[in-house]
């Protein structure tokens, strides 16, 4: 009888852990330690035939690099600025010149609207990693 009631309490338990999980809905929050490391970035409408390089930091702030993307030769000097992420939603803000890139995540994929001055001036995609995106046309995140 003992034995019976401990497989009862341990199914229940687990029952009740299955519930909460369920109840709380699908995971989509991104965690930010995921964002941490190198993304790669087109901005296709603005700076067309650009390749940009974030190194994202866990102190919430990130470098960027760009060069051609052909030649690979470098266009400007190295910018900062500083991120936030509230569930999918990542804003990254530039220090130097304003631009603020905002949009959602989706794994290693982040896409959405170049902003300068409150102005949409483009859309872009970033993939984690050095490895550039291709294109902007994959649906977004």
């Amino acid at each position: 009888m003992a034995a019976l009631r401990r497989t009862v309490a341990r199914l229940l338990t687990a029952f009740l852990l299955l519930l909460t999980t369920l109840m709380a809905g699908p995971a989509l929050a991104a965690p930010a330690d995921a964002l941490l490391g190198e993304w790669t970035i087109l901005i296709p409408d603005a700076f067309p035939g650009m390749v940009f390089t974030w190194r994202v930091k866990q102190d919430g702030t990130y470098q960027e690099d760009a060069q051609r993307g052909v030649s690979g030769r470098r266009t400007q000097p190295t910018m900062a600025g500083h991120w936030s992420i509230e569930d999918r939603h990542l804003v990254f803000t530039q220090d130097t010149q304003g631009f603020i890139f905002e949009g959602d995540i989706s794994g290693n994929y982040y896409s959405g609207s170049l902003f300068l001055q409150g102005v949409e001036v483009s859309h872009f995609c970033a993939l984690k990693g050095s490895e550039s995106p291709g294109t902007c046309d994959r649906l977004s995140a």
